[in-house]
C-alpha cells in the first residue's frame, strides 16, 4: 500500500530545514506527480540488466526539472546542490528522520538514486499523487 510522507521537520535554522522545506510545497508535489505519473511506468527492475537509454533521457529531464526548481534557493543560500543534500543527510544520519522530501534533490545527481526513486513510485513505495495530505502529519 502506498503511504504519503507526512510534515517535514521541526524549524531548527539549519540549512537542511530550509531545503525540506522550499521542496515541502505544493507546487514543487504536484510538478513531480506529473513526472512521474508520465514516466515511473517505463522502468523496469532488470537486477543488472542492461538499462533502457531512455531511462537515462528521462533522468537528463528530471535532472534540469530539479535544477530549475531549486536553483533559486541554492543562489540565495550561497551554496551547490550537493552540499544541500549533503546537509540533509547529516541532520538524517544525526537522528532527524523527518528530513524525507531531500531525496528527490539527491536523485537529481545520481542515475541510480533516480532508478531507485522512479521504481519506488512504480510499486507504490512512493506517492505524491495527493500530494496535500504531505501537509499534515496524519498520512
Amino acid at each position: 500500500m502506498a503511504h504519503f510522507e507526512v510534515a517535514g521537520p521541526e524549524n531548527d535554522g539549519s540549512l537542511a530545514y530550509r531545503l525540506e522545506d522550499y521542496l515541502l510545497s505544493g507546487s514543487f508535489l504536484m510538478q513531480l506527480n506529473a513526472f512521474v505519473t508520465q514516466h515511473a511506468d517505463k522502468f523496469e527492475d532488470l537486477q543488472g540488466g542492461e538499462h533502457e537509454h531512455e531511462w537515462h533521457d528521462i533522468f537528463l529531464e528530471y535532472e534540469r526539472m530539479l535544477n530549475d526548481r531549486v536553483e533559486a534557493f541554492l543562489k540565495a543560500e550561497g551554496v551547490t546542490a550537493e552540499q544541500a543534500v549533503e546537509a540533509c543527510m547529516r541532520a538524517k544520519a544525526a537522528g532527524q528522520e523527518d528530513y524525507k522530501f531531500f531525496e528527490y534533490l539527491a536523485a537529481a545527481m545520481d542515475y541510480e538514486k533516480f532508478r531507485t526513486v522512479m521504481l519506488d513510485f512504480k510499486v507504490g513505495r512512493r506517492d505524491v499523487s495527493k500530494w496535500w495530505k504531505c501537509f499534515t502529519r496524519e498520512a
